[in-house]
C-alpha cells in the first residue's frame, strides 16, 4: 500500500510526537510536579513538528555528475601473482624428483662398489695362483 507523500509526512510527524511522549514517560521517575523538571523542559528546544497542507507536493530534483566509466585497453605487462615463486605442485614434484635422483645415484654407486670388489677379489685369486704382484686394493 502506497501512501501519498502528505500522508507519509503526517505519519512521520505522528511517530515523532509519540516518540517524544514515550521518552518523556520513560524518564519520568521523579514526582509528576517539580519546578526543576518544568524549568529543564522549558530550556530544551521544542520537538520538530511537520505541518503539511493537503494540496502541497514537494518537488525534489537530483543530478549525478560523473564522467562515464570507459574501459581502456591495458598495454602494461600483466603482474605475475606468484611473483616468480614455484607453486606447491612444483615444489612437491621437485622434491619427488630429488628423492628419485638420490635413489638412482645410490643404486649406481652401490653397483660400482660391488663390481670393483668382485674384480679385486678375482684379481687377488688369480695372482695367488700365478704368483704375480697384486695392485693395491681399495684405491
Amino acid at each position: 500500500m502506497r501512501l501519498p507523500f502528505s500522508g507519509l509526512l503526517l505519519s512521520f510527524g505522528t511517530i515523532l510526537a509519540l516518540q517524544t511522549q514515550i521518552q518523556a514517560q520513560a524518564t519520568d521517575q521523579q514526582s509528576p510536579v517539580s519546578i526543576d523538571r518544568i524549568r529543564a523542559g522549558l530550556k530544551r528546544p521544542p520537538p520538530l513538528r511537520i505541518a503539511v497542507r493537503s494540496g502541497d507536493r514537494p518537488t525534489f530534483r537530483s543530478e549525478v555528475r560523473a564522467r562515464p566509466f570507459v574501459l581502456q585497453p591495458n598495454d602494461e605487462k600483466a603482474i605475475d601473482p606468484t611473483l616468480g615463486l614455484p607453486s606447491l605442485g612444483e615444489l612437491v614434484m621437485d622434491g619427488i624428483e630429488n628423492v628419485r635422483t638420490a635413489a638412482v645415484q645410490y643404486k649406481r654407486r652401490r653397483a660400482e662398489r660391488r663390481a670393483r670388489k668382485e674384480v679385486d677379489d678375482a684379481l687377488a685369486a688369480f695372482c695367488a695362483i700365478r704368483e704375480c704382484s697384486t695392485p693395491q686394493v681399495g684405491k
